[in-house]
C-alpha cells in the first residue's frame, strides 16, 4: 500500500479507525495528536496488524457519513449567503455622503439590491429601489447623499467583460450628483469592504496615502470642499492632519495667485 490520504473517523484507547477514499474503514496505530476528522496520510507500517480492513457498526458507520455531509453542505452554505457576487449581482456601487448607501446592479444596470451601510436610512424606504435603473436609483438616494462637501463614490464592474459599462456608470453619477470623489475598486476589494463592513468607497479611501493620489479621484477641485470632506473622513484617511495642511498651502497659493491678477488688471485699467 503507498502513501494513501484517510480520514480519522474515530479514535479509540490504541487504535484509531480511518476512512479512506474508497469509503473502506481501516483500523491504524494510534498517534499523539490525532483527532476526529484529521485528514492524515498513512503507509503500510500505519495499519495494525492482522486488521487490514475493519468496520464501525452500521449505526456508527451512517452518523459519520451523514456527520461529513451536512459539514460539506454546511460550508457550501457559508459560501452562497456570504458571497457578494451572486447569480444576479453583477457589478457594486457604492455612496457615502450624509448617508452611506451601497448598490447591487445586474448587467443591465437594473439594482438587485440596495442597502444603508450605516443604518442611518430604514430598509424600507430602499426596498422600492429593487428593479429600477441604476440612474432612477441615483435620482431618489441624492437627497440622502447631498453636503456641503464631496460624495465619495466606488464602483467595482468586471474588467475586460463590458467596456463601456463603467463609462455608462462614471456618466450617470456625473450627471446626477454635484461634486463626486470618484474610485474604481476591484472584486477583493468589495469582498474585503465586506469583511470590515464598510462601504467599497469606504474602504479604497483608507488606502489613499496622499493629497496627490486623492487628487487624482476628483474632476476640478474646490479646495474648500475638500479641506471639509478630509476633516469629515478624518477617522478614515491616513495622514489627514498633515494632508489638511497640505490643502490649506494651496488654499492661500491660489488666493495669492488670484490677488496678483487682480493686480494686472489695475494696472491695465490705470494704463
Amino acid at each position: 500500500m503507498d502513501s494513501n490520504k484517510v480520514i480519522i473517523m474515530e479514535v479509540k484507547d490504541d487504535y484509531a479507525i480511518v476512512m479512506t477514499s474508497d469509503f473502506e474503514f481501516i483500523k491504524i496505530k494510534k498517534k499523539k495528536s490525532m483527532t476526529e476528522g484529521q485528514k492524515i496520510y498513512i503507509v503500510d507500517e500505519d495499519i495494525c496488524q492482522g486488521g487490514d480492513k475493519t468496520y464501525l457498526s452500521n449505526k456508527n458507520k451512517l452518523l459519520r457519513i451523514l456527520g461529513l455531509i451536512a459539514i460539506l453542505l454546511g460550508i457550501l452554505l457559508l459560501a452562497f449567503l456570504f458571497n457578494p457576487f451572486k447569480k444576479d449581482t453583477y457589478a457594486t456601487a457604492s455612496f457615502d455622503g450624509d448617508a452611506s448607501i451601497e448598490l447591487s446592479l445586474d448587467k443591465n444596470k437594473k439594482i438587485t439590491k440596495a442597502i444603508s451601510r450605516d443604518v442611518s436610512i430604514p430598509s424600507g424606504e430602499l426596498e422600492n429601489l429593487k428593479g429600477k435603473s441604476f440612474e432612477y436609483g441615483l435620482d431618489e438616494i441624492d437627497d440622502y447623499l447631498e453636503n456641503d462637501n464631496y460624495i465619495l463614490a466606488s464602483c467595482y464592474v468586471p474588467s475586460g467583460e463590458n467596456d463601456n459599462y463603467i463609462d455608462d456608470i462614471r456618466t450617470a453619477i456625473d450627471k446626477e450628483l454635484s461634486e463626486v470623489i470618484f474610485i474604481n475598486a476591484n472584486k477583493d476589494d468589495v469582498k474585503q469592504a465586506q469583511k470590515e463592513n464598510k462601504t467599497l468607497g469606504q474602504y479604497k479611501l483608507q488606502n489613499v496615502a496622499s493629497l496627490s493620489e486623492l487628487e487624482k479621484y476628483i474632476n476640478n477641485v474646490n479646495y474648500n470642499k475638500l479641506d471639509k470632506f478630509v476633516l469629515t473622513n478624518s477617522n478614515l484617511i491616513k495622514n489627514s492632519t498633515h494632508m489638511r495642511q497640505q490643502i490649506k498651502n494651496k488654499r492661500l497659493n491660489d488666493k495669492d495667485d488670484d490677488d496678483d491678477d487682480d493686480d494686472q488688471e489695475d494696472e491695465k485699467d490705470d494704463d
